[in-house]
């Protein structure tokens, strides 16, 4: 499980859809340096911005 008890990032879709840049918070989430969190508002914007994308 992803969990530090130091520090906490919130990942809005401006950092989780870019795939460069989420596969480096979530490599530094995975060493335990932050803890990601997401709310279900950001998760739903991510999946409309990943399907606008594929329709292009």
């Amino acid at each position: 499980m992803i969990h530090s008890v130091k520090f906490i990032g919130v990942l809005d879709t401006n950092t989780i859809y870019p795939i460069e840049i989420r596969d480096i918070l979530f490599w530094f989430a995975h060493y335990d340096l932050f803890t990601p969190k997401w709310s279900k508002h950001i998760f739903d914007e991510w999946e409309n911005v990943i399907s606008e994308k594929e329709l292009l």
